[in-house]
């Protein structure tokens, strides 16, 4: 053996492969970014490109297809797969990148598809590269004048079938806004563990160490990381000072608000973030039962806790709906988090958009009602009942409260007293009245619904 180090993987043949995983094995797009960097080697500027490279082609095909057409002699359909993906990981960079030599873009596309494809996809891929540089770049996609459910969708790059549904209730503005959103990079969100410390010390540790951080606007404990690296690499992650966690999911947890020697059940709670905050607002006395269907994530949640030093959380291994007696009547709170179409949070999720159908919509409703209906028989009389969701339907989210309070009217909604000091005027009413839609493009956090119920005495 010599011993030499593999040679580097150039960024674009590493999300090239990426991309081949994501669109014809169908793996997660942080999964195979997180696979190719660790069974190759790249250098650390090609680290950076080549996640820009993998997450931006995914978010916005549906734009560099419609590109790629207008250059193309027969339809994008008969193209060989991997051709495809050369076409649009190279036209992301032209039609989306500043600072992307064109010379570069354009021969290493060429590049690869000769060792892709061969030498006539490789010309066939050359000639649309050079065609799209001659071109009116500008007239490309359709425009905001023009068909506005075209440009909402084809230019901005989501589904055509999400576009219809928003358009019930949205007009063209906010539903450009929420796309406009989605295809932005965004800062990485984390909360202090204040098990362990507090806020304003974590920032002044943070920024001593050189590091760029704000507080969060809204979760009074979540940081702003704008440049963030590998954060799980960094001495406060491990020493469980710090967890990432959205600014919405913060405040799902936060308005529970359970009090210290409670009984509290956090349902679907994988991977635990939630339920780590739920310990921390208990000050680590009493018992958090955190429940999850998924046998294999409760060491997730194990972990977690471990790290971030609370002893109080108890994984529990079950599905939500059928708990049994022995957790009849027992939470004096109650969190649910419910599986949904997960439609707030697709700036987070590359790949998410296209995973998703109509059809999801009304199954996950349906699924996330029934949770909601056995979490009402877990919760004592008197106690507190929390139902949240990372999406933005009505089906999901305001439907499903009225229809559980018409179903079990010894509930009712209640003040989400504990975010009040934490949302400007604008925001009181619908606080006080229990319940809350968070809009991605609104609030410059996750998309979430989020209500409080109380039950009778």
């Amino acid at each position: 053996m010599s011993g030499r180090s593999p040679k580097l993987l150039p960024a674009r043949e590493a999300a090239l492969l990426a991309l081949i995983e994501i669109e014809q094995q169908g793996a997660y797009a942080n999964l195979a970014y997180a696979r190719v960097v660790s069974e190759h080697r790249l250098s650390a500027p090609d680290l950076a490109l080549t996640a820009e490279l993998v997450y931006g082609t995914t978010r916005m095909k549906l734009a560099l297809d419609a590109i790629a057409a207008r250059f193309l002699s027969k339809p994008i359909a008969q193209l060989p797969p991997q051709i495809l993906l050369i076409l649009r990981l190279s036209l992301y960079q032209l039609h989306y990148l500043d600072g992307v030599a064109e010379f570069a873009a354009v021969n290493e596309g060429v590049q690869l598809a000769k060792k892709y494809g061969g030498q006539p996809l490789a010309n066939l891929v050359n000639g649309v590269l050079r065609n799209y540089l001659r071109s009116e770049r500008e007239r490309l996609l359709p425009d905001k004048g023009g068909d506005t459910r075209a440009y909402l969708s084809v230019t901005l790059s989501h589904p055509r079938w999400l576009i219809d549904y928003l358009a019930m209730s949205w007009g063209d503005d906010k539903i450009e806004a929420f796309c406009r959103y989605n295809n932005r990079h965004h800062p990485l969100v984390v909360r202090v563990n204040t098990l362990l410390t507090d806020r304003d010390t974590l920032l002044a540790k943070l920024r001593a160490a050189g590091r760029e951080v704000e507080p969060a606007a809204h979760a009074p404990q979540g940081l702003i990381l704008p440049e963030s690296g590998n954060i799980a690499a960094a001495a406060e992650f491990e020493a469980g000072e710090l967890i990432v966690q959205g600014e919405a999911s913060q405040l799902a947890a936060l308005a529970l608000d359970p009090a210290p020697d409670s009984v509290t059940l956090d349902l679907c709670a994988a991977p635990g973030g939630k339920a780590t905050y739920l310990a921390a607002l208990m000050e680590n006395k009493g018992c958090l039962y955190a429940v999850d269907v998924h046998q294999h994530k409760q060491r997730l949640i194990a972990d977690n806790a471990r790290r971030m030093r609370t002893d109080i959380i108890r994984p529990v291994a079950a599905d939500a709906r059928a708990l049994g007696a022995a957790y009849a009547a027992c939470a004096d709170y109650l969190l649910l988090d419910a599986p949904c179409s997960g439609l707030g949070v697709l700036s987070a999720r590359a790949d998410s958009r296209w995973r998703k159908s109509r059809a999801d919509i009304d199954e996950l409703a349906a699924l996330s009602y029934q949770l909601l209906e056995a979490a009402a028989g877990y919760v004592k009389p008197g106690g507190r009942l929390v139902y949240s969701t990372c999406t933005v339907t009505r089906e999901e989210n305001i439907n499903n409260i009225r229809r559980f309070l018409e179903a079990c009217p010894q509930f009712s909604l209640t003040p989400l007293t504990a975010l009040k000091p934490h949302f400007d005027a604008a925001e009181q009413p619908a606080l006080d009245k229990g319940y809350i839609q968070l809009l991605p493009q609104k609030h410059d956090m996750e998309g979430f619904f989020i209500a409080a119920l109380q039950k009778a005495k």
